[in-house]
């Protein structure tokens, strides 16, 4: 709580001695301290706020807000820096006069301001008032007072008027300005228009804007509207005794505060708490709305150059509601950076002064935030939200607009994988051994192909181990003979096919070479039984940048494959090798005849519709669905074919597993870029092996991927995610402030949407991140532009 001193000086007695008080509280019903005395007489003083209050009057200071303009070039015999520092002096010395009448106020003062530095280092922890009904002393440049300089406190102007205990109306919602420019002849009022928009555009104010209204709209204004803050940029002057101030409302119409009492007296009473007059000579008006009670007047004192109005408005709102700071602590900080004009407006940091009435608390941007707390939660909130769920919806429909054209597909597919990537990692699937092919051994094993020698051996030395299958995915069509061992190999190699029905190799309906088709030796069962494909959905994306495995094609229709396809079978490679395992566990196999999906025991693979996920554009019908890679790129026990040769693998690591033989030679060609980088084919077969009998045998631990629900077509289930992050984003602009915090916290949603997919993901969801981020960023983002482009207009 801010310490509160008041110094009361009374109407100078018959020694033209003024009588003060000094009296110190922490509120005004709580004064502890009082001390009384006098301060000496101050002709010198006035008469030297006068010579230099002429001067300045008299010197050409730029364009001024003034109603009387001054007659630029006047030529004048004195200086008025010399002026200005015989003032300085003058305040200094009356404030320091050394007779025991006002030394002991003065030492009081000391203390009090000492003390209160040493808790807070001196800066908005006293709120300082000089309380006097003598108007002249209003006008003096009591902050040149060195006390005052050294504990940085900025003295307040106040009167001796009753304290009224009237509970301020609170406004509607949010802090309402009205701003009126009148005229702006010789000036530039629409500047203040401008930084008053940019400084405040995302606090939660709203800005009403009145250039050259009449006196009537503005009467009409005060009574129809509740204001918190009252705003005057234009002419202005007050009268030789400060009696009462006059506004020039435009070309044509000046208007003085007394003709607008009752309206100003209304708005006070419904909220209105703080007047800034950017414009010259305001004693006048300060003193005028004083007797009304107003909580607090900022004013300029004398004539004002157009530049420095401009600057004190700048300076000024940047302290008061940019960094949150107090009336008097926001005038001193754009007092302190107004000296820096004074080379060519001089003493301009001496012009701003604050009025505050001692009965109502002075307004901060806080205060005057939570003062309208009540009536934001009731009209408020909705109003906002109602701008906030247009918005979020209107958002939302475009990004699933573009959505559904397919043109997010290049960024979606991406993050998948890379969600895919940062998955937690799970160990390998215990029912799978890989035989890898390296180049090392196609080259000891006489060349790519390896010989029919060694693929025989290959499948002898698995067979006796009894595994629940075998898959070679080695395309045999043609034999690689070179001699009489190798022909009795392939007989061996073909009839250990026949005798074992879980024995499986492999086609490519996708390629019309014959070293691609199945064996001419298989008969018509075995090519439908002991054949599958091994094509891959590649996904190609933006003239092949992206090539990747993300989809598993468990069989097809072969009425639909290529007339010049040597490979009929309706099978994938990885389904044949998985039904062969969940057989051995008589796990039943069958088939929904409506909707074509295959069911493995009590598990559903249901194929993919034509918008599933980030993809707009699959064909529907066919029996593919996503690959649920293992969160490892080895998803299996992994053996070379020299430790199968050499009988270097035990018969644990074969004997009622599914064993997969293929190449991770680089003479193959056989890698496929995948969400865990460049994969050998093998590893793909056994990682789609893998997901059909983690979905069978371990669910619901590990189930298959899925996407949100949807309505043919219609993603409804991803557009209800999007919503709400789209909404998230509206509500962020609507209740952070300002907008480095807006950004801070827009950043964090961002993070949390991002690991919020990512949780779902590792239970098989696949959230719609990147639609869901561009609805958060565009919401919030559409309506900041919103709020500025509707502050910017003025009425």
């Amino acid at each position: 709580m801010s310490k509160l001193v008041i110094l009361e000086i009374r109407d100078a007695d018959n020694e033209q001695r003024y009588p003060v008080t000094l009296r110190i509280g922490d509120s005004i019903n709580s004064m502890s301290v009082a001390i009384h005395g006098y301060l000496p007489p101050a002709q010198d003083l006035r008469k030297s706020y006068d010579h230099f209050n002429t001067c300045r009057r008299e010197c050409n200071l730029g364009s001024s807000r003034k109603l009387e303009h001054i007659n630029k070039g006047k030529i004048v015999n004195y200086s008025i820096k010399q002026l200005g520092d015989s003032l300085e002096n003058n305040i200094n010395s009356w404030l320091t006069f050394g007779d025991n009448y006002f030394q002991p106020i003065r030492d009081k003062i000391i203390e009090v301001l000492s003390h209160e530095r040493g808790k807070e280092q001196g800066k908005g922890k006293v709120r300082f008032i000089i309380q006097t009904d003598d108007v002249d002393l209003w006008g003096l440049p009591w902050h040149l007072w060195d006390k005052f300089q050294q504990f940085e406190v900025e003295p307040v102007i106040s009167n001796f008027q009753a304290i009224s205990n009237t509970q301020l109306i609170k406004s509607q919602h949010t802090i309402r300005i009205l701003v009126i420019l009148g005229s702006s002849i010789g000036i530039n009022t629409d500047a203040d228009l401008v930084l008053l928009k940019e400084s405040i555009v995302d606090l939660n104010a709203e800005i009403t804007t009145k250039v050259a209204i009449n006196s009537t709209q503005l009467n009409q204004q005060l009574w129809e509207q509740n204001w918190d803050i009252l705003f005057f940029a234009g002419h202005s002057s007050s009268k030789y005794d400060y009696s009462h101030g006059m506004l020039d409302l435009s070309e044509t119409e000046s208007i003085s505060i007394k003709d607008l009492k009752y309206g100003l007296e209304n708005a006070i009473k419904h909220g209105l708490k703080l007047a800034i007059f950017n414009s010259c000579d305001g004693m006048g008006l300060v003193n005028e709305l004083a007797s009304l009670q107003i909580p607090a007047v900022i004013a300029m004192r004398e004539r004002v150059p157009d530049e420095v109005a401009q600057k004190f408005l700048e300076h000024f709102l940047q302290a008061f509601a940019r960094e949150r700071k107090s009336l008097p602590d926001s005038v001193m900080d754009a007092r302190k950076k107004l000296h820096g004009m004074e080379g060519e407006y001089p003493f301009a940091s001496w012009l701003p002064m604050i009025y505050e009435h001692l009965g109502v608390e002075p307004p901060t941007w806080d205060e005057l935030l939570k003062g309208n707390e009540e009536e934001w939660q009731r009209v408020s909130i909705w109003r906002n939200l109602r701008t906030v769920l247009v918005a979020s919806v209107l958002v939302t429909g475009a990004v699933m607009g573009v959505r559904w054209l397919g043109l997010l597909e290049p960024l979606e597919l991406p993050a998948y994988d890379y969600l895919m990537g940062q998955r937690q990692s799970e160990p390998i699937d215990s029912r799978i051994t890989v035989v890898e092919i390296s180049q090392e051994e196609v080259d000891k094993y006489g060349g790519y192909p390896i010989k029919e020698s060694a693929l025989a051996e290959i499948v002898n030395k698995v067979e006796k181990y009894k595994p629940a299958a075998l898959g070679l995915n080695i395309s045999r069509n043609q034999p690689r003979i070179k001699d009489n061992r190798d022909i009795t190999a392939r007989k061996n190699w073909i009839k250990s096919f026949q005798e074992n029905q879980n024995f499986y190799t492999v086609c490519s309906y996708q390629s019309s070479a014959g070293d691609h088709a199945p064996p001419p030796e298989f008969s018509p069962k075995q090519l439908t039984e002991q054949v599958g494909f091994v094509d891959f959905f590649d996904d190609n994306i933006q003239d092949n940048k992206y090539q990747t495995v993300r989809r598993q094609l468990l069989s097809y229709d072969p009425n639909y494959l290529p007339k010049s396809s040597k490979c009929s079978t309706p099978y994938s490679f990885s389904f044949l090798l998985a039904f062969s395992f969940l057989s051995s566990q008589n796990r039943p196999l069958q088939v929904n005849e409506n909707t074509k999906n295959w069911q493995l025991d009590r598990v559903i693979f249901n194929r993919l519709a034509s918008h599933t996920g980030g993809y707009q554009s699959l064909d529907g019908n066919s029996s593919q669905i996503l690959l649920n890679y293992r969160a490892n790129p080895r998803p299996a026990k992994i053996v070379s074919l020299t430790d199968i040769v050499e009988g270097k693998v035990g018969e644990s690591a074969i004997k009622g597993r599914v064993v997969i033989v293929g190449y991770t030679a680089g003479v193959a060609r056989d890698d496929f870029n995948t969400p865990y980088g460049p994969m050998p084919a093998v590893w793909i077969h056994a990682h789609m092996t893998s997901q059909i009998l983690s979905a069978v045998m371990d669910n619901p631990k590990r189930p298959l991927l899925w996407d949100l629900p949807k309505w043919g077509h219609l993603q409804w289930g991803d557009a209800v995610f999007v919503w709400l992050w789209a909404l998230t984003g509206g509500v962020l602009v609507i209740y952070v402030r300002p907008r480095l915090y807006l950004t801070i916290v827009t950043c964090a949603a961002s993070l949390l949407l991002y690991y919020i997919c990512l949780a779902i993901l590792n239970q098989g969801g696949w959230m719609p991140l990147v639609p869901s981020a561009l609805a958060l960023v565009a919401t919030g983002s559409g309506l900041v532009i919103y709020k500025i482009s509707k502050n910017r207009q003025p009425e």
